[in-house]
């Protein structure tokens, strides 16, 4: 069991670090594929292409509502992934502690620096998941209001 946690403490950081860029890289690289794919269907059609409605189509470009939508989304899935976490997390190392904790087990206290340290660090994990979920919550209602007093 102690071979688990020091995988996961070595395991916590790394996919803190790797996972953001990863998806930003491949978010990047699809949208670059799409453009690429419009431009190679007008070239290959043989249409003289007027710019301003290549431009326009490639930009794909977002309604409010839609980024809206997508906030308030983005907001709620981060907000309830963070507490999910967080509770999932303290459940589990209050149990753990509780077993560490009988005067029968033949555990060391020691033992439990580890899984301390691997708790600390999911629990620092769900506190970025739901600040990012408390930030799209908040860009949410800050667009909504700027929306209602251009309306």
């Amino acid at each position: 069991m102690h071979y688990l946690f020091r995988f996961l403490s070595n395991l916590i950081p790394a996919a803190v670090i790797l996972l953001p860029i990863m998806f930003y890289y491949l978010h990047k690289r699809d949208i670059l594929r799409t453009k690429k794919d419009v431009l190679l269907k007008e070239i290959e059609k043989g249409s003289i292409v007027d710019p301003e409605m290549l431009a326009k189509s490639l930009t794909n470009p977002v309604s409010e509502e839609r980024r809206l939508q997508n906030n308030l989304r983005n907001g709620i899935i981060f907000s309830i992934a963070g507490v999910v976490i967080t509770v999932a997390t303290i459940v589990f190392y209050v149990y753990l502690e509780g077993i560490f904790a009988e005067p029968a087990n033949k555990y060391n206290v020691d033992e439990m620096i580890p899984v301390t340290l691997v708790v600390t660090l999911v629990l620092v994990v769900a506190a970025i998941v739901l600040g990012v979920g408390i930030a799209f919550l908040v860009s949410y209602f800050n667009q909504r209001k700027r929306m209602n007093k251009t309306a």
